[in-house]
């Protein structure tokens, strides 16, 4: 008989070694006692405890044994596997298009909240729940506010609970046509004013948005292209299946978005390289809006921008004063969309304002720029 064949035995013998080493140190005792006390008091313990409680001691009892006999068979992988153990695991962030918005998700998405809940694994007639929707807007990319553009937000809005893709785009094009709780914080137009949405239909070729009106009146005509704009963007991020084209229908009867934007053409947005003509030439995608930082925690701002050359100039301020400040570079320059992160570091408690901007290369003055509170605490 070779050696083969004898490591059966040898391996039966060592497991009922350990086995026995293991019995040796049971000691038997009386539980009588003991026992009709946990009876006494089943109540004060879920079943579902329970019924896990004894084969979890098993499963310990077997695994004790069978690292027992590892540790004596095995001596060449263990070093490999405790460093395979060691090695950390690293998450994804959400990526962002160089397109501006192809992704449209957001880096800091708030848990759902849902209403009345289901019970038993059924749905709930009227069921809702709250989602952070991605919402566009247009507003102005300059404090002499004569350049507008679209600006993203995600806006925690009820939708029915399972909610289709329609239903979420119904959602949020009824979001981004009001920007009144915006209005106090950022330069937000209401071109929507009066406007309401009736519908939207989304098929894989097509999104029907049915519209109660026109839109407002007195827009300029980019104002008016950005507006129709915003409500495709929002509908295509919402549905979440790419640039479907987008067609409109108003319900009072007019043929025609704003007197300019035929209900019987269908809109969609730009190609890549010409997205600067519809997006605001810079984002600040992080931190969002009164996000709240640990003291002492490193803190970092993240967007995108359509600069010369990707420059832009930031500042950080706190109580007015600015702090800290200096340029950053995005990953591409105009007119294709970039990204750019700027490494505040840690900082004290407070409140904070990170500013970006961009000057003109010709006479120094600032032709775009955004701001976004946030707290240290």
């Amino acid at each position: 008989m070779n050696t083969h064949d004898k490591f059966p035995d040898d391996l039966e013998h060592r497991l009922r070694e350990v086995l026995q080493q293991e019995a040796a140190r049971i000691t038997p005792r009386e539980r009588r006692t003991e026992i009709l006390t946990m009876t006494k008091n089943k109540t004060t313990e879920t079943p579902a405890r329970r019924r896990w409680l004894i084969p979890a001691a098993a499963a310990a009892s077997v695994a004790l044994i069978g690292a027992a006999v590892w540790g004596v068979s095995n001596t060449g992988d263990s070093q490999q596997a405790s460093q395979v153990a060691a090695k950390p695991t690293s998450s994804t962030a959400p990526t962002t298009s160089s397109t501006g918005a192809a992704t449209d998700a957001p880096a800091i998405v708030p848990p759902p909240i849902t209403s009345p809940t289901a019970t038993s694994g059924r749905s709930v007639a009227g069921a809702t729940t709250q989602l952070a929707l991605p919402a566009y807007f247009v507003g102005a990319s300059s404090a002499a506010g004569k350049t507008f553009g679209l600006y993203r937000e995600f806006v925690r809005t009820t939708v029915p609970a399972n909610a289709t893709s329609a239903q979420k785009a119904k959602a949020a094009v009824a979001v981004a046509m009001n920007a009144q709780p915006f209005t106090n914080a950022e330069p937000y137009l209401q071109p929507w004013v009066g406007t309401s949405v009736r519908s939207v239909a989304a098929t894989p070729s097509q999104i029907t948005i049915t519209l109660s009106g026109p839109g407002a009146s007195g827009l300029s005509a980019a104002q008016s292209k950005l507006a129709v704009q915003q409500l495709v963007w929002t509908a295509q991020a919402a549905v979440g299946r790419g640039a479907i084209p987008v067609k409109f229908a108003i319900a009072s009867g007019e043929a025609k978005l704003f007197g300019t934007y035929p209900t019987s053409a269908t809109y969609n947005r730009p190609a890549a390289d010409q997205q600067f003509e519809v997006l605001a030439p810079i984002w600040i995608t992080t931190p969002v809006r009164d996000q709240g930082f640990k003291a002492g925690a490193p803190v970092v701002a993240a967007g995108e921008s359509c600069a010369f050359e990707g420059t832009t100039q930031w500042q950080l301020k706190k109580s007015g004063a600015t702090v800290k400040s200096g340029t950053a570079t995005a990953s591409s320059g105009c007119p294709t969309r970039g990204t750019w992160q700027v490494k505040l570091g840690a900082l004290p408690a407070g409140s904070y304002l990170f500013r970006m901007y961009e000057v003109s290369m010709a006479d120094g003055k600032v032709i775009a720029e955004t701001a976004k509170p946030f707290t240290v605490r």
